[in-house]
């Protein structure tokens, strides 16, 4: 028996499997990218599925290949500036493909269909595409559901657009309410912006973020950046006491839809860790506004 394999099928729908595993991998892991990033993992999912035709490799050369293209697609859609979210991303990723493998052998078995071709550990099953599709999507929604009623549900989080100034550039932010935030400023004793430096350092002034990698790697600079003032914010956690790096800015501006209000306030605060979201990149307290 010979296997007739239509190429724009195939494409056409591994393209579209790779879009809705891809939106799965991003619920599970607290991500949303733009469209036309999905678009582009999406891509590269289905072109990954030609090795298909590909002349039999050796089993690690099957298994690079794996690992490698499932990073690809995963950091064209979500980026890798976030490692852990990325590995995370890249996980689920790979785990909701073997569950739509699981899915669709337990068609094949239910159906009597037989496997038709194999090969690099890329699977070509005599299914109909739009059974596929519906497998695929079967996989998204029961992401979905599973974190509705687990109260994971990725919701809208509240926040606020925040502005000021470093180095004279101007540093453009999405802050969210903090009811444990209350860190101040020694100097002025005014609550502070709490930024995370990894979600952050993309939209910071280079002489800026190159102090603070000095700072979190264990390198304490001698001097902060030109036209900066630095600030150490006392910050105390349930694991221990530290010191966070800031600077004073002359004004922290909130920014809404009728233009940018004023607050006044003196200083941020830079802290190492993510804030697991990719809706906020700052915290701010009660007390902030």
């Amino acid at each position: 028996m010979k296997t007739v394999i239509y190429l724009d099928v195939l494409l056409l729908v591994n393209f579209l499997i790779a879009y809705f595993l891809l939106l799965a991998a991003g619920m599970l892991t607290g991500q949303q990218a733009s469209f036309r990033r999905m678009l582009l993992g999406s891509v590269l999912a289905s072109g990954s599925a030609l090795i298909l035709f590909a002349p039999e490799l050796s089993y690690p050369a099957q298994v690079a290949y794996k690992l490698v293209t499932a990073g690809a697609i995963v950091g064209a859609c979500y980026g890798m500036r976030r490692v852990r979210k990325f590995l995370s991303a890249v996980f689920w990723y790979a785990a909701l493909n073997i569950l739509l493998a699981g899915l669709a052998i337990l068609a094949i078995l239910r159906t009597g269909t037989p496997m038709i071709q194999t090969g690099n550990l890329t699977v070509y099953l005599r299914l109909p595409p739009v059974l596929l599709l519906l497998l695929s999507a079967l996989c998204c929604l029961a992401v979905w559901v599973y974190l509705y009623f687990a109260g994971g549900t990725p919701r809208k989080t509240p926040t606020i657009g925040v502005e000021f100034e470093l180095c004279g550039s101007m540093v453009r932010l999405r802050a969210m309410l903090d009811t444990g935030c209350h860190l101040k400023d020694p100097v002025t004793c005014l609550p502070v912006l709490v930024i995370s430096w990894p979600g952050a350092r993309g939209r910071l002034p280079e002489p800026v973020d190159r102090y603070l990698r000095d700072w979190f790697d264990g390198r304490r600079p001698d001097r902060p950046p030109e036209q900066t003032s630095l600030r150490l914010i006392p910050c105390a956690t349930a694991a221990r006491n530290t010191l966070l790096p800031g600077f004073a800015v002359d004004n922290i501006g909130l920014i809404t839809e009728h233009g940018v209000v004023e607050l006044g306030h003196s200083a941020v605060a830079f802290s190492p860790q993510e804030f697991n979201s990719a809706e906020y990149e700052a915290l701010y307290g009660p007390d902030f506004l």
